[in-house]
């Protein structure tokens, strides 16, 4: 872990919405911007709550989750860049 701490960080502002999918299972999208703009190229991310939550507690755990996280951050090996994602010059 400790080598993979020198590799370029990633940064992305990060927001959460809760959806329904297939047959009403609700997800927590995890979008991801830079800047203001989603990223055509950024990773597609969510979670899957446990089956028993129910839209509305899927509701709040986005809410939640919008309080208190603001960023998303990756730390790749050097030469294994994300598609779309312009290194920062920031070291961890």
């Amino acid at each position: 872990m400790t080598d993979m701490l020198k590799a370029p960080i990633h940064r992305y502002d990060v927001t959460f919405e809760a959806t329904e999918i297939d047959q009403g299972r609700s997800i927590v999208g995890v979008v991801l911007s830079r800047d203001g703009a989603i990223s055509d190229h950024a990773p597609v991310l969510f979670f899957e709550p446990k089956e028993d939550m129910t839209p509305e507690d899927t509701r709040l755990l986005a809410h939640f989750l919008n309080q208190y996280i603001t960023g998303f951050g990756l730390i790749m090996p050097e030469g294994d860049e994300p598609q779309g994602a312009e290194e920062t010059s920031e070291q961890a």
